[in-house]
């Protein structure tokens, strides 16, 4: 990995445009719009080129020609444009990013990359319910850990509308679908049960983090129970196959990105 990232950094550049906004060049590449005020995700494809190469290289891996992909909590678009690349014009990627200013750089990244014959970037939420109404809660500088809450009824501003993944008439099946959302993966994958119900093969990256789930134990019997192993993307030894007993066995706050094959 250490090779691959050192390539990449090598061929980094970017350029102000003004409006808090940069263009850079990502993975040798592709050419992304960025936030220059986020010391996040941003920082990282300014200075480097990339984004987590572990799981990178898993993404890599898994998307074929042809490949159906979803990319939930798609921020910028970094895996988007990755799995648009690999899906080609036979393929299909539909991007999931309810934070409109993330999805306005999603866009044109999608654009200046000429993917937009194979990506649709939606606005909406999601969650196991459709219609609930939620608010979209974004950190200072932080806009990649922006979280949806759910708001009661009663105080409804006619705002975000949440919807089930499996709703969609547009998306039939599903080949790989990454899930990267802040705390609703559990709600999330509720909401894809008619797509989990088909048993095709198919392959989820999802970011897993005990301490956001009433019953961690529980959200991984049922990934085990429709049918998926578990294997973990880890920064220092690559993807390898891991127990529920060892991902429960991490610390409650720690951010896993397991890899889910059926």
């Amino acid at each position: 990995m250490a090779q691959a990232e050192a390539a990449i950094r090598g061929l980094c550049a970017s350029a102000y445009l003004g409006d808090e906004t940069a263009l850079c060049r990502v993975l040798g590449r592709y050419k992304m719009f960025v936030d220059t005020r986020d010391d996040d995700l941003s920082a990282h494809l300014l200075l480097d080129g990339y984004w987590e190469i572990w799981v990178t290289r898993v993404v890599a891996d898994l998307v074929k020609p042809g490949m159906v992909c979803i990319d939930v909590g798609a921020h910028l678009g970094y895996y988007t444009l990755l799995m648009a690349d690999l899906a080609g014009t036979a393929g299909r990627v539909h991007a999931f990013e309810p934070n409109p200013a993330l999805r306005e750089r999603l866009s044109r990244s999608v654009r200046a990359n000429g993917f937009e014959p194979t990506v649709s970037a939606h606005a909406w939420p999601l969650l196991d319910q459709d219609d609930l109404p939620v608010r979209l809660i974004v950190p200072p500088r932080r806009p990649g850990g922006g979280h949806v809450a759910l708001i009661d009824r009663a105080a409804d501003d006619g705002g975000l509308r949440a919807r089930r993944l499996d709703g969609f008439a547009e998306i039939p099946h599903v080949d790989v679908v990454k899930i990267d959302a802040e705390g609703s993966e559990l709600a999330i994958w509720r909401g894809m049960e008619r797509l989990l119900g088909q048993g095709r093969p198919m392959s989820v990256i999802l970011e897993f983090t005990s301490v956001r789930y009433a019953d961690p134990g529980g959200f991984l019997d049922q990934i085990l129970g429709a049918g998926f192993s578990l294997a973990l993307a880890d920064p220092r030894s690559g993807l390898r196959a891991v127990t529920k007993a060892e991902v429960l066995a991490a610390s409650a706050v720690e951010d896993q990105m397991l890899v889910l094959r059926r």
